[in-house]
C-alpha cells in the first residue's frame, strides 16, 4: 500500500522536472525557433484530430499567416516607400527604422490604396470601357451597312458576271477582316479592363491585405496604361466604295462609240498641228531671231546712255571734293578762295594756274 503512493510521487516529480527542463530550454531558445515548434505542434495536433465534413460542401480555404523574413513575426505595418509589408521589429531594429521610410498600418494602407484604385476605376477606366463598347457597336453597325450594300450589289450582278461576284467577295472580306481586327483589338482592351477590375475586387475581398498591397502598384500601373492607351475612333472602312463593276461596265459600253469618235478627232488635230509646226518652224525661228537682235540693240543703247550719265555724276571738285550736282555747280568753293599749297586734292586732273584762288569749283574725274 505504501509503495504505490511513492511511485506516483516519483512519477509526478519526474514530470515536473521534465516540464521545468522544457521551460528552461524554451527560455534559452530564440523566439523564431519557439514559433516554429509551436506551429509544428499545432499541425501535429490538427493531424491527430481530423475534422469530418461533408464531401459535397467545399471546405473553406486555409489562410496562411505570412511572417517577416527578418524577424519571423507577423506583419503589422506597410512601408509606403519600399512598398513592402513589415513587422513591428522592422520599425525598431531595421531595416525600416529611418525617416526615409513612410510607415502606415496594414489596414490604413489597404483602405487608402483600395479607395485610390476604386476611384481611378470609376473615374477613368469605366469611362474608357463605355467608349470601347460604343466603338464596338459603331463598327458592328458599319459591318451591317457593308453587308446590306453588298447584298444589293450582289443582286444586280448575280445574273451576268460570276467574276464580278468573286472580286466583290474579296473586297468585302478585306473590309470585314480590317473591321474584325479592330473589334478584336478593342475587345482585347475591354477584356483587359474587365480583368483589372475583377482582379482588384477579388483581392479586395481577401481578408489578408498583404496580397493586395503587393499587387496594388501593378494594378494601378495597369489602370494608368489602359487609360492612357489610345484607340482608333475613326472608322476608315466604308461600304460605299465596294466595286460596282457591272454599272461601270455598262457605262463604258455606252461611251465606247463616243470615245472612239473623240480619239479620231484628236488624232486629226494632232496631225494638223504637227504639219503646221513643220511648215512654220523656220518662219518662227527667223522672226524670233529678228526680235531678239532688235531687243539687244535697244538694250545696248540704253546701257551706253546710262553709262554716260553715270560718268557725269562721278565728277568731283578738285579743291573741296564735292560731287557735281545742281546745288554745287554755281556755288562758291570755300577751299579755292586764296593762294595756298593744295596738299589734299580730290581729282587726278589739275586745273589751270589762273583758276586758283577764284572761289570757283573745278570738276574732274575723282582719284580712285
Amino acid at each position: 500500500m505504501d509503495s504505490q503512493p511513492k511511485k506516483k510521487k516519483s512519477v509526478s516529480s519526474k514530470q515536473d522536472k521534465s516540464q521545468a527542463g522544457s521551460v528552461k530550454s524554451k527560455k534559452q531558445q530564440p523566439p523564431g525557433e519557439i514559433l516554429e515548434q509551436q506551429n509544428s505542434q499545432h499541425d501535429i495536433q490538427i493531424d491527430d484530430h481530423p475534422q469530418q465534413h461533408d464531401p459535397f460542401i467545399p471546405s473553406p480555404p486555409q489562410q496562411q499567416i505570412k511572417v517577416c523574413i527578418h524577424h519571423n513575426l507577423p506583419f503589422q505595418f506597410f512601408c509606403e516607400a519600399c512598398e513592402d509589408p513589415i513587422c513591428q521589429q522592422c520599425t525598431i531594429l531595421g531595416p525600416h527604422n529611418t525617416q526615409l521610410h513612410r510607415i502606415n498600418r496594414l489596414s490604413d494602407s489597404f483602405k487608402l490604396r483600395c479607395a485610390k484604385i476604386e476611384e481611378s476605376i470609376k473615374a477613368n477606366l469605366l469611362g474608357k470601357r463605355e467608349q470601347l463598347l460604343a466603338q464596338i457597336h459603331r463598327i458592328e453597325y458599319r459591318i451591317e451597312e457593308i453587308k446590306y450594300v453588298k447584298t444589293i450589289i450582289e443582286r444586280d450582278a448575280r445574273a451576268e458576271f460570276g467574276g464580278v461576284l468573286e472580286r466583290l467577295k474579296q473586297s468585302e472580306g478585306q473590309k470585314l477582316a480590317i473591321l474584325s481586327h479592330e473589334i478584336s483589338e478593342l475587345q482585347r482592351d475591354l477584356d483587359k479592363i474587365n480583368e483589372v477590375g475583377s482582379s482588384f475586387y477579388d483581392l479586395k475581398e481577401i481578408p489578408d491585405p498583404c496580397p493586395f498591397l503587393l499587387k496594388s502598384r501593378n494594378i494601378y500601373d495597369q489602370i494608368e496604361y489602359m487609360v492612357a492607351k489610345p484607340f482608333k475612333v475613326q472608322i476608315d472602312v466604308y461600304p460605299y466604295d465596294l466595286p460596282r463593276e457591272l454599272t461601270e461596265l455598262r457605262l463604258q459600253l455606252q461611251k465606247a462609240s463616243a470615245q472612239q469618235q473623240l480619239i479620231e478627232f484628236k488624232n486629226e488635230i494632232i496631225w494638223k498641228l504637227l504639219s503646221e509646226k513643220q511648215m512654220d518652224e523656220e518662219t518662227i525661228k527667223q522672226e524670233l531671231e529678228r526680235q531678239a537682235s532688235e531687243e539687244i540693240n535697244e538694250w545696248s543703247k540704253l546701257v551706253d546712255k546710262f553709262s554716260q550719265e553715270l560718268k557725269k555724276q562721278q565728277l568731283v571738285c578738285y579743291y573741296c571734293g564735292c560731287k557735281m550736282e545742281k546745288q554745287y555747280v554755281n556755288s562758291i568753293c570755300t577751299q579755292n578762295r586764296q593762294e595756298q599749297d593744295y596738299d589734299k586734292v580730290f581729282c587726278n586732273e589739275q586745273p589751270p594756274q589762273n583758276h586758283h584762288a577764284t572761289g570757283r569749283h573745278y570738276f574732274a574725274d575723282p582719284i580712285l
